[in-house]
């Protein structure tokens, strides 16, 4: 991911990053902030999985 970012910026091929991860990945979601990406969004029982609805947390990264 840190190369990906790098790579990025370096390059000015965006100005930002956006990704969208499932609510109960919390470890990517740790992840993600670890890297100053912030929560823009939350999409509420976006999925139903596993017999329950689950939201979609919507993250960017300004470069």
């Amino acid at each position: 991911m840190n190369d990906l970012i790098g790579w990025a910026k370096q390059n000015g091929v965006t100005k930002k990053i956006s990704l969208v991860t499932n609510e109960t990945n919390t470890v990517a979601i740790e992840l993600y902030k670890a890297l100053e990406f912030v929560v823009e969004g939350v999409l509420k029982k976006d999925n139903f999985i596993r017999g329950e609805y689950r939201n979609t947390v919507m993250m960017g990264l300004l470069l």
